[in-house]
C-alpha cells in the first residue's frame, strides 16, 4: 500500500511508520519537521503545519491516510477536505475520552453517552480534548462515509512514551523502597502497548475497514497485578503502601499526572480509571503482549534515556510524606 501518515516522529506515529515499513509498505510522513527528523532517513517526508500550511500535500494520491495528529475539527477537516479526492481511506486515531460517562461500566462504541462540546472554541485542556476528538470523528464519518475508520485508544503505553504514566511505575517500582500505591489493590487497570496498536492499525488499514473501534487492553489486570509483575520483571524490593482515595484526595495528589493509573472514584468514575470494551476490537484481530514483556521493554527504554525530567509521577519528597501522615494515623 501506499500510505501517508500525518505526525509519524513521535511515538504512535513513529511505530506506525515502523509498522508499516516492517509490513512492506510505502509510506510519506507529514508534520513540521520539527523532532526527530533522524529518524527513517528512506521514507518521504513532508513539512507543514496542520494549523494552515498544507501546500505539500497539494500533490499525491494514497491508498489511506492515517491521522495520528489531529487534535481539532478545523485542522482535520482542512486535511480531510485536502485529500478527499486523492485517499481512499481515512484513518483517524482518536481516543476513549471521547465518551462523557463511565458510570455504567467499560464504554461501549454504539452505547456509551459521547462528552459532548461546550462552546466553539478550539482551546486544548483537559475538559475539552475529548470532546474535540469527537468533532474531529464526526468531521471525518461526514467526508468519507464508509471509507472512514476511527480507532479509540485507550492509555497507550510503552517504549516512547513520552507522558510517562505507566513508565513512572516500572521505574518507581524497580527503585524499591516503600512505594506508595494508590487506592484499592483490587482496582481494574487497563493500557494498551503502542506495538500491539500500531500493528493492529496497519492491519485494519489493510484490510480496508471501517467504523468505530475501542482500542484497549483487557480487563484483568488489577493496579496490584501491574505493581507486583513490575516488582518481579525488575528484580525489586519494592514494599506497597495502599494508600486510600479519600487520603491522597486531602494531600492534593493530582489524579492521573502526579499519581499516574488512578482516578477518585466518584460517580462518574465509579471504576477508579477510565475502562473500554475492546471486544470489537478484538473480534477484527486486536491482541496484547504479556505485562511481562511491555514492562520489561519500557525498563530497559527507560534505563537508557539520558537526563530525563519526568512529567508524570509523585515527587520524592511528596511521596515520603504521605507514607509518613499514613503510618501516623
Amino acid at each position: 500500500m501506499n500510505l501517508l501518515i500525518l505526525g509519524g516522529t513521535q511515538f504512535l506515529g513513529k511505530h506506525l511508520v515502523e509498522s508499516a515499513l516492517d509490513a512492506g509498505h510505502h509510506v510519506t510522513i507529514f508534520n513540521r519537521g520539527k523532532t526527530n527528523q533522524d529518524y527513517f532517513p528512506t521514507v518521504e517526508k513532508r513539512k507543514g503545519d496542520r494549523n494552515g500550511d498544507l501546500t505539500s500535500l497539494n500533490e499525491g494520491q494514497w491508498d489511506a491516510v492515517i491521522d495520528v495528529s489531529g487534535y481539532t475539527p478545523s485542522q482535520v477537516k482542512a486535511t480531510a477536505e485536502l485529500l478527499k479526492d486523492r485517499v481512499q481511506q481515512y484513518v483517524f486515531i482518536s481516543t476513549i475520552s471521547v465518551y462523557g460517562d463511565f458510570a455504567n461500566g467499560p464504554a461501549k462504541e454504539d452505547e456509551t453517552v459521547l462528552a459532548e462540546m461546550e462552546g466553539e472554541s478550539e482551546e486544548i485542556t483537559g475538559s475539552t480534548y475529548g470532546p474535540l476528538k469527537q468533532k474531529c470523528e464526526e468531521t471525518v464519518k461526514n467526508l468519507f462515509g464508509e471509507a472512514a475508520l476511527c480507532i479509540r485508544p485507550g492509555l497507550i503505553v510503552g517504549p516512547d512514551d513520552p507522558t510517562d504514566r505507566f513508565t513512572y511505575w516500572v521505574e518507581r517500582t524497580a527503585r524499591g523502597g516503600e512505594v506508595l500505591a494508590p487506592g484499592e489493590p483490587s482496582r481494574i487497570v487497563q493500557w494498551i502497548d503502542v506495538r500491539d496498536l500500531a500493528q493492529w492499525v496497519i492491519r485494519m488499514t489493510e484490510k480496508k475497514t471501517s467504523g468505530t473501534f475501542n482500542a484497549a487492553g483487557s480487563l484483568d489486570t488489577t493496579m496490584e497485578d501491574l505493581l507486583q509483575t513490575a516488582k518481579q520483571v525488575t528484580g525489586s524490593n519494592a514494599a506497597f503502601k495502599w494508600i486510600k482515595d479519600e487520603s491522597l484526595v486531602n494531600h492534593d495528589v493530582g489524579a492521573f499526572v502526579e499519581m499516574p493509573f488512578w482516578i477518585p472514584r466518584s460517580e462518574t468514575h465509579p471504576d477508579g480509571f477510565v475502562l473500554a470494551d475492546a471486544q470489537k476490537a478484538i473480534e477484527q484481530g486486536l491482541s496484547c503482549r504479556s505485562p511481562e514483556e511491555t514492562i520489561r521493554d519500557t525498563h530497559h527504554w527507560q534505563a537508557a534515556r539520558k537526563n530525563h525530567t519526568w512529567k508524570a509521577g509523585l515527587a520524592a519528597e511528596k511521596e515520603r510524606k504521605i507514607l509518613q501522615s499514613a503510618g501516623n494515623e
